[in-house]
């Protein structure tokens, strides 16, 4: 890697994004990338410049997890078929400079996002030209934004769509827009009427016994995760000028559920 960093930490990924997020990759902070083991096969490392001045183990892991958490939200608001999947699992850290593994800490469980982004400075020299890496950057000039992919990263349930939503609406009353959620009401009365009841949800709902009858139709988890996806893409579209990317390096095929004979058809008309 020619870039001039100080840490690079091996992050193992499950859906073999490694390739997608390792080119292009130009950016002056935060990135993935490749390299070929001397054993054989290829390992996946992460950097930033956030945590180049570190030099605590604990305090690495700890900010360079909230940094990769962003990433998580990315995919997986992008990703809707893998429902509370973990894509990225830091392992060891690396010190160029001495040329050394520090000592290995175990991973810090995040709350909330404290790191300081607003220290990146926007530069053209290394104007990134991957989709995740552009929407990466138009997420850390903004807290709310920041946040909401933070909580994006966590595991998708109706505890953590309904803190997305409560997020949302405060957001909204700080700008005076009282009519964004308005074309969802009926959608989201149906949403909260059922993460909010324990006749529905038990021990995994928001309230426990409050009386209140529970909803003639329960929404399902899939389709409140729906719901609340679209209300994110449409928010930050209208607000924030962000399109999210149609591509993102996501090509996968899973082969336990193919018809060979069709899979091979498809590959020959790919090729014609």
């Amino acid at each position: 890697m020619e870039k001039n960093i100080r840490y690079s930490i091996e992050v193992d990924s499950k859906f073999h994004i490694e390739n997608f997020l390792g080119n292009n990759n130009n950016t002056n902070h935060s990135f993935f990338w490749m390299e070929d083991h001397d054993h054989g096969g290829r390992q996946f490392f992460f950097t930033s410049s956030l945590i180049s001045d570190m030099t605590s183990s604990t305090e690495i892991i700890y900010t360079a997890s909230q940094i990769i958490a962003i990433f998580q939200g990315i995919y997986t608001l992008l990703d809707r078929n893998r429902n509370g999947s973990n894509y990225f699992t830091i392992r060891n850290i690396y010190d160029i400079d001495s040329k050394r593994f520090l000592e290995k800490v175990q991973s810090t469980e995040i709350y909330k996002i404290d790191v300081d982004f607003s220290v990146i400075v926007d530069s053209d020299e290394n104007k990134p030209s991957n989709p995740i890496y552009i929407l990466f950057e138009q997420i850390c000039k903004n807290p709310f934004l920041t946040n909401l992919f933070f909580l994006l990263s966590n595991k998708v349930d109706y505890r953590m769509l309904y803190i997305i939503y409560d997020d949302i609406r405060y957001y909204l009353k700080t700008i005076d827009d009282k009519t964004f959620l308005t074309p969802y009401k009926t959608p989201l009365n149906d949403f909260t009427h059922t993460a909010n009841n324990y006749e529905v949800l038990g021990f995994y709902a928001r309230h426990g016994r409050t009386g209140h009858q529970p909803p003639s139709s329960p929404m399902s988890l899939e389709n409140s995760k729906n719901l609340i996806f679209d209300i994110i893409g449409s928010l930050i579209n209208s607000k924030f000028n962000i399109t999210l990317p149609e591509f993102w390096g996501m090509l996968y095929v899973d082969f336990s559920s193919v018809d060979l004979t069709q899979l091979q058809d498809v590959l020959k008309n790919s090729k014609s």
